[in-house]
């Protein structure tokens, strides 16, 4: 063989060396990186070499989505059927469905549900021991029926956007496994009565949709934190939850929360399921808190609400004591009725350490509306590690001033910030 030969088959191996590199790499490894593709693209590395014929089957992550590169969601629906089919039942860390245009999906694949695809392939992820499931719905609601029912020792973790539950209660107690429930993205609660877990801990609701007619109640005993953000229909009734630490309450801010017996907000009947028919069975009236009631245990609590938003301050008529309270945000709803609200919040928190009020140029009208309620001008006592106050606000009006003036009266220092104008929090 010449010299000229010699190095252009050196190069040859070198390239070829170069290029199988990956091959070098433990199955492992590969099957970690494989995880991070959609599974269509994941099943395609099989043709690669035999080494790679199966990786793809081992992939602690399984991601389905239905995009619109597909000709038709019948094509997309057999390829994971498919895949299901040959993957077995090797465990899964991770399983993520994604629905990209479900009506799209309806009109092609003939079905009026894709509900009944997505259950079938959950299923076979709980099947294979999911710890994260992910179901994502971009477009209309997808309807959730009395199919949908998760059983699991082995799941620690539920994310699930733009679904519609079609059930009464809402019950996941058959995963006492179950931390994390994020329910995103609008999911309707129009149908559920009660929500229920034992284990979860960890609790977010963003932008839901509750019923106009009754209050659905949750039900989370071993909750630590609870994030309740942007909430359409009547807020939901919290049950007690003696664990929690943190909770975010923001009803949407034009959302009323009115009964609909009647104009005023509440009917002030004890048998309607949407104002006072709380009441447990030794009849105690604090039972009739919606919110403050379940949320009187927790350290940190954010409480925001629009100006026309009651719920906080009728349920101040039962008000809990805030025993374990150390860190508090208000907004302008608790200066209304002459700082009524605020005195009493600060009445029942004896070991308050941190209070931050949010200021609007709403503030001035809301110190001096007139309430069924007995104006208290000060608190009978406040806690004693109270010592600052922070007033956040776009611009120092006359309702920051008046702000101001009252909680002069308590011994506090006072500090004003001026935030960006831009800021809608």
């Amino acid at each position: 063989m010449s010299p000229k030969q010699k190095s252009l088959r050196s190069k040859s191996m070198a390239e070829a060396s170069e290029e199988d590199r990956i091959d070098v790499l433990p199955d492992a490894l590969l099957q970690h990186i494989l995880s991070f593709l959609p599974a269509e693209d994941a099943v395609k590395t099989c043709v690669l070499s035999r080494r790679w014929r199966h990786l793809w089957k081992l992939t602690p992550i399984l991601c389905i989505t239905n995009t619109e590169r597909w000709r038709s969601p019948k094509d997309f629906i057999k390829l994971v059927n498919h895949l299901v089919l040959f993957r077995g039942s090797s465990p899964l860390h991770k399983f993520e469905i994604k629905i990209n245009s479900c009506a799209h999906w309806m009109i092609m694949s003939g079905d009026s549900n894709p509900f009944h695809c997505a259950i079938m392939w959950v299923m076979y992820a709980l099947m294979c021991q999911v710890q994260v499931l992910t179901i994502k719905n971009v477009h209309a609601y997808i309807e959730m029926d009395d199919g949908f029912s998760l059983v699991s020792r082995h799941l620690t973790e539920l994310n699930l956007s733009g679904l519609d539950f079609r059930k009464f209660v809402l019950n996941f107690s058959s995963c006492p496994a179950l931390e994390y429930i994020y329910f995103s993205a609008s999911c309707c609660f129009n149908s559920v009565e009660k929500i229920l877990s034992q284990s979860v801990k960890y609790l977010t609701f963003d932008f839901p949709e509750f019923s106009e007619h009754h209050r659905t109640h949750i039900y989370a005993p071993n909750l630590i934190t609870l994030r309740l953000d942007d909430c359409w229909g009547r807020v939901p009734f919290l049950e007690s939850m003696p664990s929690l630490i943190a909770a975010f309450v923001r009803p949407h801010r034009d959302s009323d929360d009115l009964c609909s017996n009647t104009y005023s907000g509440n009917c002030e009947d004890e048998y309607c399921r949407g104002c006072y028919g709380m009441v447990d069975n030794a009849g105690n009236d604090s039972a009739k808190c919606v919110l403050l009631g379940g949320l009187s245990e927790a350290k940190k609590l954010e409480l925001i609400v629009g100006p026309e938003m009651r719920i906080f301050r009728s349920d101040l008529r039962w008000c809990p004591l805030f025993s374990k309270l150390k860190s508090l945000l208000l907004n302008e709803w608790c200066v209304a009725n002459n700082f009524w609200a605020l005195a009493c919040i600060l009445e029942h928190s004896p070991v308050l350490l941190k209070l931050t009020l949010q200021i609007s140029k709403e503030t001035k009208p809301m110190i001096g509306a007139i309430e069924n309620y007995s104006a208290l001008v000060k608190p009978a006592a406040i806690s004693k590690h109270l010592k600052v106050v922070k007033v956040h606000c776009k611009e120092v009006d006359e309702g920051v001033c008046e702000t101001v003036k009252f909680l002069s009266t308590l011994d506090v220092v006072v500090l004003i910030r001026r935030m960006d104008r831009s800021t809608n929090r």
